[in-house]
Order: structure tokens, then C-alpha cells, then sequence
């Protein structure tokens, strides 16, 4: 989520581009650009068509610009709505939904706790390619991009409430599906 110190510039941001400014919509294409990419890369487990699919997201978004209001929620939210819509555009071309683990999360850990971590990572993964589409992108949203459960709704398409209840349901299949895999 957007730090609310970076609130008011983002604003600002988006007012200028908005009217036409490059440069503005440069520094919010900065300030998106590797978050959107992290999540096209999970949802399609490739470096080129995640970026396409980025480079189309921004374009959609930059076009659509003129229209947009921050009133009916928030520009991260708006993007990840974009890039989720194109995600899923591609899956029915494809007729197939083969989606790869998550990226690797960094860590500067010393090498033992960094094999710990990648075996949990791992264990997290396999965990996630049992969820659905929709059950898998609601983690990712919630937990691995930090966002509130207000976007996350927003960007899936339901309530609030119902992600919530969602959340916790997925949360008690994760840990299911781990346990089993520790047996």
C-alpha cells in the first residue's frame, strides 16, 4: 500500500497527468511499475508476457487517465484491477491456467535461515498452485502486495465483508494444505 505520506504527491501526480504530463505519469509508472510487474509474473510464469502485459496496463491506464477518479478508489487499485482484467483476457485466449509460484521473496539472512526460508517459501507455493485463480490472487493481494482488504475487494470484484470471510477460509485451506504436505 501507498505510504499516506506519499499521498498528497500522488495526488498531484496524477492531477498533472491527468492534464497531459509525461513526466508525471512517468514518476507514477516508477512508483507501480514493479509491484504490477510481481503480480503478472506470479499469474502467468513468464518474464516476457508479464511485461507486456505491464506495458499494456499502463497504456490502458494512460489512456484512460482523462476519466479516472480518485474518488471511486485508488490508483493502485486501479492498475491491479487493469493487469487482473488483462490476466485473465489471456487465460481464456489460452484456455489453459498454468500459473507459476510466486516470485522469490529477497532476504539478506545468513545462509542457513536463507535455506529455512526458501523451504517455507516453497511449502507456500506448492500451498498456493492447490487455490483457485481467485483464491490465489486474494493472497497475493492481501498478504505478499500488503494491500487493504478494501482494495483487494475492489480489485477482485466483491465486498469487503466477503473477502474477509474469503480471507479467513483461504488462510484455514493453506494451512490445511501445508500440514498435509509436512505429513
Amino acid at each position: 500500500m501507498i505510504k499516506c505520506a506519499l499521498m498528497d504527491d500522488l495526488s498531484s501526480l496524477i492531477t498533472r497527468a491527468q492534464g497531459g504530463d509525461h513526466d508525471a505519469y512517468g514518476q507514477i509508472y516508477t512508483l507501480f511499475y514493479k509491484r504490477i510487474f510481481r503480480f503478472c509474473k506470479f499469474n502467468t510464469g513468464s518474464d516476457v508476457i508479464a511485461q507486456d502485459i505491464c506495458q499494456e496496463t499502463f497504456l490502458k491506464a494512460w489512456k484512460a487517465l482523462p476519466n479516472f477518479s480518485q474518488k471511486g478508489g485508488s490508483l493502485q487499485a486501479y492498475l491491479f484491477k487493469i493487469a487482473r482484467n488483462l490476466i485473465i483476457d489471456l487465460s481464456r485466449k489460452k484456455r489453459e491456467e498454468r500459473l507459476k509460484p510466486y516470485h522469490d521473496i529477497e532476504t539478506n539472512d545468513d545462509l542457513e535461515k536463507n535455506v529455512e526460508r526458501q523451504e517455507d517459501v516453497a511449502k507456500i507455493r506448492n500451498a498456493l498452485v492447490e487455490l483457485d485463480e481467485k483464491d490465489r490472487q486474494i493472497v497475493i493481494l492481501r498478504y505478499f502486495e500488503e494491500m487493504t482488504t478494501y482494495e483487494a475487494a475492489k480489485i477482485v470484484g466483491i465486498r469487503e465483508g466477503n473477502l474477509r470471510v474469503r480471507t479467513h477460509r483461504i488462510l484455514k485451506k493453506l494451512k490445511e494444505i501445508i500440514q498435509i504436505q509436512n505429513d
